[in-house]
């Protein structure tokens, strides 16, 4: 077989077109993975403290940290190996049925599935009032010392590409992708 400059240009010309192709594809892989990246949500859980002269406050809240909207597929709270939907009312009135002797629920939200958190969104999900002569009390009724919960929550949530996750209260690290 002989090169002559035609067959040279030609299998060049076919060298190039391939690299080019196999570049593209690369290139609109990491378009699509950018893509999905800058629409990941992130939920995360933070847990508050604060008092005033006679009275202590806990609450819940949960907060997208995410770039993207997280759309909730199920929220529940996790007791002693038991699954409840989040209904804080229902679920302390039902484990705890004397907890009113202590303090009250001011603030409790449900979240169903289809909820939406847009980026930044925070939302409180309990807040709890205990006067401070009673915390102790409190504290030994619920059977817990120190910062550890009574109960734990757990989030499983989408992004809009239907990528989904798990996230719970008691973990630590990054949600677990399912």
């Amino acid at each position: 077989m002989k090169f002559n400059t035609d067959r040279i240009i030609g299998l060049s010309a076919m060298l190039i077109s391939l690299l080019t192709l196999i570049i593209f594809i690369y290139q609109t892989n990491l378009m699509r993975t950018q893509s999905r990246l800058s629409v990941t949500p992130r939920l995360v859980f933070l847990t508050n403290e604060s008092q005033n002269d006679s009275i202590i406050y806990y609450s819940i809240e949960i907060v997208n940290k995410g770039l993207g909207p997280a759309i909730v597929e199920s929220i529940k709270i996790l007791h002693e190996g038991k699954r409840f939907d989040l209904n804080f009312p229902d679920f302390l009135q039902q484990v705890y049925p004397d907890i009113d002797q202590y303090g009250s629920l001011t603030q409790s939200m449900t979240m169903g599935k289809g909820s939406t958190l847009s980026p930044t969104e925070n939302n409180v999900l309990l807040r709890f009032a205990v006067p401070i002569s009673k915390a102790m009390n409190l504290m030994e009724y619920l059977g817990v010392e120190g910062d550890e919960s009574p109960f734990h929550l757990e989030v499983v949530y989408s992004s809009i590409y239907k990528e989904q996750w798990r996230v719970r209260d008691s973990d630590t690290g990054h949600p677990v992708r399912l």
